[in-house]
Formats: C-alpha cells, sequence, structure tokens
C-alpha cells in the first residue's frame, strides 16, 4: 500500500503540473487576443490535440499496458523502439496536414498563432510519458514530460506580457519538450539496446496499433471538436465564452488521467493475488473523483473562467453544467478501458462505445451549431460521455467478475 500512495502522489503530481502549465499562461494568452482571438487559438489547440493523437496512433492506449506486462528492460526497450520509429514517420505526415486545417479553421484573428499552437500540441504525440507510466515510473513523467511543458509556461509569460506576441508560447513549448522528448529516447535505448535485436518494419507496427488507435482517434473526434465546432458554429465572444468551458473541463480531465495513470501499473501487476481488490479501489476512486470534480466544474466554472480568463470570455452556467456530465462519466469509464477491457482484448466493444459516442456528440453538436447554440453544443460532449459509459459498463463489470478473488477471501 505505502507503494501505491507514493506512485500515485508521483503520478499526481506530474498531471498537476502539466494543469498549472497552461494555467499560467493561458490568462495572458486571453487578455491579448481578446474575444475574436481567443476562440482561434483555443481551436488551434483542440485541432493540436487531434494531431497528437493521430502521432500517437494508440501507443498511449496500448502502450503503457504492453510496458507493464514486459518481464524486462530489454523488452520494454524493443517497445519503445518501434513506437519511434512509428510516431517519426507519423509526424512527417501529421503536422503538415494540421496545419493547413487550423488555417482554414480559424478566422483571420491570430490565424497564424492558431497554427503554430497546433502544430506545437500534436508534437506531444512524442512525449514518453506513456512509456513511463507502464514502468510505473512517475519521475520519468514529471522530468521528460510535466516539466518541460511548465518551463515553457514560465518562461514564455514574462516575454508576453511585455511584447504581446501569443507566438512566443508555442514557440518555446517546442524548443522546452521536444529536446527532452529525445533525451529519454537516447537515454533508454543507449542503456537497454540489445544488438541482436531488429525491429519489425514500420508497417506492421502501424498494422498491429489500428484497433487501439481507431479508439482513440474516434473518441478524441467528440472529444476535441467541440471548439472547433463553436468556432465556426457562434459568434466570436460566444465561441471564446464556450472555450473557457471547455479549458476547465480538459484541465479537469488531467486529473483523470493522473488518477488512471496511478493506478494503472498496480492493477494490472502481474500474478497480484487481490486483482480483484484493486480494481474494485481503482473503479471507487474515479468515481469519488467524477462526483467531486464534476461538482466543482459546474458551480465553480463560471467564476473561476471569469477571474483566471476575464469576465469578456468567462464560462456560461449552462454549457459548464453539461460539461460537469461529461466529466462524471468520463470519470467512471476511464478504468473500465484501462484496466478492464484494453487488458482483456476486447478492443471491439471499446471500439463500438466510441463510434456511439462520435455519432451521437457530433451530430448533437453540429445541430448546437447550426442552431448558434453553446448549450446544445455542450450536450452534445455531455451525451457523447454519457453513450460511452452506457456501452461500456455491462461488458466491463463482465470481465470483473471473471476476475478470481484474493485467496481465503
Amino acid at each position: 500500500m505505502r507503494s501505491l500512495i507514493l506512485r500515485f502522489a508521483g503520478f499526481t503530481g506530474a498531471p498537476i503540473i502539466s494543469a498549472l502549465a497552461p494555467f499560467i499562461i493561458l490568462p495572458v494568452v486571453s487578455r491579448v487576443v481578446g474575444e475574436a482571438g481567443w476562440g482561434n487559438f483555443s481551436a488551434g489547440q483542440s485541432i493540436g490535440v487531434l494531431g497528437m493523437v493521430a502521432i500517437l496512433f494508440g501507443w498511449g492506449v496500448l502502450g503503457p499496458v504492453r510496458v507493464a506486462r514486459a518481464e524486462s528492460d530489454r523488452e520494454r526497450t524493443m517497445i519503445l523502439r518501434e513506437s519511434l520509429r512509428s510516431r517519426l514517420l507519423l509526424t512527417a505526415i501529421v503536422v503538415p496536414v494540421l496545419a493547413v486545417v487550423t488555417w482554414f479553421v480559424c478566422t483571420d484573428s491570430y490565424r497564424i498563432e492558431s497554427v503554430a499552437v497546433a502544430v506545437a500540441m500534436s508534437l506531444g504525440g512524442l512525449t514518453p510519458a506513456w512509456f513511463c507510466i507502464g514502468e510505473g515510473n512517475p519521475k520519468g513523467v514529471m522530468l521528460y514530460d510535466a516539466l518541460p511543458k511548465l518551463a515553457a509556461s514560465l518562461v514564455a509569460l514574462p516575454i508576453i506580457a511585455i511584447s504581446g506576441q501569443v507566438i512566443w508560447y508555442p514557440i518555446l513549448l517546442v524548443v522546452c519538450t521536444l529536446p527532452a522528448f529525445a533525451l529519454h529516447a537516447w537515454s533508454t535505448v543507449r542503456t537497454h539496446a540489445h544488438p541482436d535485436h531488429h525491429p519489425q518494419p514500420v508497417r506492421s507496427v502501424l498494422r498491429n496499433l489500428v484497433p487501439t488507435a481507431a479508439i482513440d482517434a474516434t473518441g478524441n473526434a467528440y472529444g476535441s471538436t467541440a471548439i472547433p465546432i463553436a468556432t465556426v458554429g457562434l459568434s466570436s465572444a460566444d465561441a471564446s465564452a464556450f472555450a473557457s468551458a471547455d479549458r476547465v473541463y480538459r484541465i479537469g480531465t488531467l486529473a483523470v488521467v493522473a488518477v488512471g495513470n496511478a493506478f494503472q501499473a498496480w492493477v494490472l501487476q502481474n500474478g497480484a493475488p487481490d486483482a480483484r481488490t484493486r480494481q474494485r479501489v481503482a473503479l471507487s476512486t474515479h468515481a469519488v473523483l467524477g462526483v467531486v470534480g464534476g461538482a466543482g466544474i459546474a458551480l465553480l466554472g463560471p467564476w473561476a473562467t471569469s477571474i483566471v480568463f476575464g469576465t469578456q470570455v468567462a464560462a456560461q452556467p449552462g454549457p459548464s453544467a453539461l460539461y460537469a456530465m461529461a466529466f462524471v462519466c468520463i470519470s467512471l469509464a476511464t478504468p473500465m478501458i484501462r484496466n478492464l477491457l484494453i487488458p482483456a482484448g476486447r478492443f471491439r466493444v471499446v471500439l463500438l462505445a466510441t463510434i456511439s459516442a462520435a455519432v451521437v456528440g457530433i451530430t448533437v453538436m453540429l445541430a448546437g451549431a447550426s442552431l448558434g447554440s453553446a448549450n446544445i453544443i455542450a450536450l452534445g460532449v455531455g451525451l457523447s460521455e454519457l453513450t460511452a459509459l452506457l456501452v461500456l459498463a455491462p461488458p466491463a463489470m463482465a470481465e470483473f467478475r471473471r476476475i478470481p478473488p484474493a485467496p481465503g477471501s
């Protein structure tokens, strides 16, 4: 239990720092770009997240499971080398495409800066965080992922405040993160590489990742398109207020990721005699987090965003409440996917859930955009996560019941 507490503290601390990093810089950005630019800049960030998911191509979902179950450092290094080859190839394809997409989605106000932040965010797909999570190595997440992002925000803050040029944030984000990613790759491969290992061809690696990549891409299709849809369908003022509500939700989901990261290696540990108890602890913790976090988003979101981002772009109560519903659902669904269904190879179930959520969510969001309603777009976000949860829960509980109880219980 002591090791779990230490791991939980470590994996929670890294995402908290990652969460603090944008909060440090975004209040300055929102005031510099104003109503007209805040929606565009947020759209660039959301498109960048989609690019990051495309570059990861399922490694963020399946990678930690493979690393956690690897039996040696050599095997883990082989996994990392496979991922580097595939992700570097995808980076060369994805980055130019998303830059063009961002250019056409955004309006003239701060368009170049929005494209730059989309590119910078997408390069986050080269992060080694998933590998460190599978290792049960919170220090690695902190050193190679969280701290570089924090450094980028801290350095950019006075520069943007003085110059009024928000382009410095994406530039510094790239300058601080890419060397950290490269250092982890170099040090890991150099230490544990084996001369007899011949990595799989990239085509084979990508083919094996298609199921999890499809899950990840579909999930983010409804999870990260709300702001671009709102940017196209709402006025600049309404889109900026909507972006603030979405921003609070995205920061909140980092807590879900933190808790999931803390539990994953512990829950999936090979040969654990109390596997069912560990699954129950993870599920219960996520349930409490969902309720507490959802209440915070609904009740404190408008007030907090008015202080942090400014009253002109503060979140409205309606979207905040609907995002709270989404937060409860995604917190409940996360351990079902990561600890029960994916390890059991139930990729089709998870893909069905994400496709169903995407169909429901994007349909409602587009309807909201056509009506010019921020509330309906936010309802699409909430309904998408609720749909996913309803599809996932029965098979996840079936997998839970298949886990043998601890001896003597």
